[in-house]
This record gives structure tokens, C-alpha cells and sequence, in this order.
């Protein structure tokens, strides 16, 4: 063969060749792939006001399937282990150390299973970052729209059809709290579609907070009620960047708040009679505490009581409520019988002492400091919004109840960290 032959032959080759060598660094994401990631934020985003407890169970499946689909039919993936996967290891670890040091039986480290979807991030990060892309922060958006109005129709449900006194109550899988406190998260999750959109259509983004509230006045959960207005701030400071503006969208979402609490209070809703019972025994110099209130604090001082009984590694979860028994005078031993101590910081510190407390610190912190370390690409105001978001929502719904040290907002945690941090950002892994 002539040497112009061969060099025509090259040239014939060569961009098969290319192409070659390229396929490992531009790798195409497979179909399953892409359907196991749409069922994670469905069940996430847009099923979790309706799944309830089953939201755990659902999410720790497939983020059992996402491991083993990268383990061992991906191998060539490699699982990135950033600074939220450390810390999450970290939390779990200092978690299962406090529940052997604690463990009287084998049985008695159960409950800190609850808490192992923290230990698979990585596959998951890796899931979201290989779909990585610049409308991702729109696309969540879109979902979470999607996932509160599930939610409000949910409530709505219960409250006019099934004749329920709150919303939620007497469910086998979701209570009112539950009910109620997911709604508010995603619905102020649809906010961030407002800074993603552009025109007269992205206004339809604040439908989200203001269906949330429906469920909050169906619900009668007073401490989502109290929290929606300190999200409204965080929503406004971080995603409006014209000061003039962030002002106005808080005052329209305000007047739809007062709207929505005068249409609630008129159908007998309870946390709406009870803000605007509350405002004016305020205004009379009467004290608003009712039963609810009064059992929080009798739980509260009897558990920095056991706290102090054992502050290093704690009492394990399987005795947290058992542990304040000799703190509870006898008329309030009922009150043990609860199935945790309403407050996050009591839980963690009562169940595993000052490892405990430990976690729940690292937890708070991990979202907005991860994001800080994240690339300033066009997403990142929307990225630090809405870890902001779960950092603040979780710390305020969880002075008065349960939020990261229940497994179903735990494995939410985890999923929605992992989506803001690798799927709501522009380049791909």
C-alpha cells in the first residue's frame, strides 16, 4: 500500500478512534439510570406528603438499589467521597458508638438502623452529579409544586371527606405533624423556581408556600405555623437579589398567608383559631400555654434531667423515654409513654449524650457549609437557598418536636442534600 493510501485510511479511521477514547469521559447515562434518579425525587419531592412513614422505608429501598447498581454493574463509576460524604460517616459513626456503649443486647442497636441511610450519600451524590445540569434547579422546582399540591389535596381529603378533626389524625402512615411539616419544606422548595424562571410564569412558584399553609390550617400544627414566616425570611434574603422586590413578594405572600388564616379560621381549622385565640389573650395579658404546651416542658425538664444522668453516651434510643421515668412526678408518668421527647436536641443528647448532641450539630451545619465549598456557578444562589432552607427548617420544627432524629425527615435529609449538592449545579461528574 501506497503511503498515500495509508494516510487516507488514518484519516477514515480516525474519528471512529476519537470517539473511542472520548466514551470514558463523556460517559452516557444509561435508561435505568435515569429512572431510578426520577424515583428518588418523585418519592422524595413529590410523594412524601403522602407516603408518610412509608417515605423511609420507600427511600431507603432505592437508595439500596442506587448502591448496588453502581457496585456492581458500574464498576467503572467511581463513588466521589466529597466533604457531606465525611460528614454524614462521621454523624453515623459517632451515633453507633454512643448505641454499643449504651447496648445491653444486640437488639438494643436496631434503632440506630433508622438512622444508615446517611451511610449511603456517595452512591447517591454520584447518582445526581452524573445528570448535573444547568435547568436542574427549574426541574426540582417543578416537582416540588407538584409534591405540596399532592399534599393539599391529601389534607383537604382528610379534613372534608374523611370528617378528621385535624389532618392526618388517625392515619396508619402520617400524623398531623408529619403531615404538615413535610408540606411546609417542599412547598417552600417550589420558592426556588421562582429565582430559576424568568417572566410572568415564575410567580406561580409562590402557590407552593401558600398551599403548604392550607396544610398547615387542615394539619393544626401550630409549630409549622410559627416556622412559615421565618422560611418567608430566608426565602426572601437568599433568592431575591433587588431589596425593593424581596420586600414586595413577602408582602404579597403575607396577605395570602392572612387570607388563607381568615378562610381556615371560618371552617373551624385548629391552628388557625388557635394563632388568632393566642393573639388576643396576648393582647389581654393572659398566658396562650395549653395542654400540649404544658406537657413539652414537663418532657423538656425531665430530659435535661436524664441528660445529666449520662451526658457521655447517653441512655440508647431504645430507653429514651424510659430513662425519664424517675424525673416524671406520678401524675405525669402517662407522659413517658410518648414515643419521643418533642424536642431534636433532647432527643440526640438524652439517646446518645454528648455524641449525640455532636451529630446534631454536624447534621445542621452540613448543608450550608458543603454548599459553601461548591462551585459559583449560575445555580448557586438557588443551591444556597434551599440548603439554608433545610438547615433552618429542620432547626425550627425541631425545637418543639421531632425532625432529624425521626428516620423518615432523617432519610429526606440526606436525599435532599444530596440533590441540591450535586444535581442543582452545572457541570457533570
Amino acid at each position: 500500500m501506497r503511503i498515500g493510501d495509508k494516510v487516507e485510511a488514518i484519516s477514515r479511521v480516525a474519528p471512529e478512534l476519537l470517539a473511542i477514547t472520548e466514551l470514558p469521559l463523556v460517559p452516557a447515562t444509561p435508561r435505568f439510570e435515569t429512572l431510578l434518579r426520577r424515583a428518588v425525587l418523585v418519592t422524595a419531592i413529590g410523594l412524601s406528603s403522602i407516603l408518610g412513614y412509608l417515605t423511609a422505608h420507600a427511600l431507603f429501598f432505592l437508595f439500596g438499589a442506587v448502591f448496588v447498581y453502581f457496585i456492581v454493574t458500574q464498576r467503572a463509576v467511581r463513588l466521589r467521597f466529597e466533604l457531606p460524604d465525611k460528614l454524614f460517616i462521621a454523624a453515623f459513626t459517632l451515633l453507633f458508638v454512643s448505641a454499643v456503649a449504651t447496648a445491653r443486647q444486640p437488639a438494643d442497636l436496631v434503632p440506630v438502623l433508622g438512622f444508615s441511610t446517611m451511610l449511603l450519600y456517595a452512591p447517591l451524590a454520584t447518582l445526581f452529579r452524573r445528570a448535573a445540569g444547568a435547568s436542574n434547579s427549574r426541574k426540582v422546582a417543578d416537582f416540588a409544586l407538584f409534591g405540596t399540591a399532592a399534599g393539599m389535596l391529601l389534607a383537604v381529603f382528610y379534613t372534608y371527606v374523611l370528617g378528621a378533626e385535624r389532618a392526618g389524625m388517625g392515619s396508619a402512615i402520617t400524623d398531623p405533624i408529619r403531615l404538615s411539616n413535610t408540606a411546609l419544606i417542599i412547598g417552600f422548595f417550589a420558592m426556588i423556581g421562582a429565582a430559576a424562571s424568568s417572566g410572568r410564569q415564575r410567580f406561580i412558584y409562590l402557590l407552593g408556600p401558600l398551599m403548604a399553609l392550607v396544610v398547615i390550617f387542615a394539619s393544626g400544627s401550630r409549630a409549622a405555623l410559627v416556622a412559615f414566616p421565618i422560611l418567608l425570611f430566608v426565602g426572601a434574603v437568599l433568592l431575591v437579589e433587588h431589596k425593593a422586590k424581596a420586600l414586595a413578594i413577602s408582602l404579597l405572600l403575607l396577605v395570602g398567608f392572612g387570607i388563607v388564616a381568615y378562610v381556615a379560621d371560618l371552617v373551624g381549622a385548629r391552628s388557625s383559631s388557635a394563632m388568632f385565640d393566642a393573639l388576643s389573650m396576648l393582647a389581654g395579658g393572659e398566658d396562650p400555654a395549653d395542654l400540649g404546651t404544658d406537657v413539652r416542658f414537663i418532657l423538656y425538664r425531665a430530659g435535661v434531667a436524664a441528660y445529666l444522668d449520662a451526658p457521655i453516651f447517653g441512655h440508647g434510643w431504645g430507653q429514651l423515654m424510659q430513662s425519664i421515668v424517675p424525673h416524671l412526678a406520678p401524675e405525669n408518668l402517662v407522659h413517658a409513654r410518648l414515643p419521643h421527647l418533642h424536642d431534636d436536641a433532647l432527643n440526640f443528647g438524652v439517646a446518645a449524650g454528648v455524641l449525640g448532641l455532636a451529630t446534631y450539630l454536624v447534621l445542621l451545619v452540613l448543608p450550608i457549609v458543603s454548599c459553601l465549598f461548591s462551585p459559583r456557578d449560575s445555580q448557586y444562589r438557588t443551591r444556597l437557598y434551599g440548603c439554608s432552607l433545610l438547615a433552618v427548617s429542620y432547626f425550627v420544627l425541631g425545637l418543639p418536636d421531632t425532625m432529624l432524629s425521626f428516620p423518615m425527615h432523617n432519610a429526606l435529609y440526606v436525599v435532599l442534600t444530596a440533590m441540591l449538592l450535586n444535581y442543582c449545579r452545572d457541570e457533570r461528574a
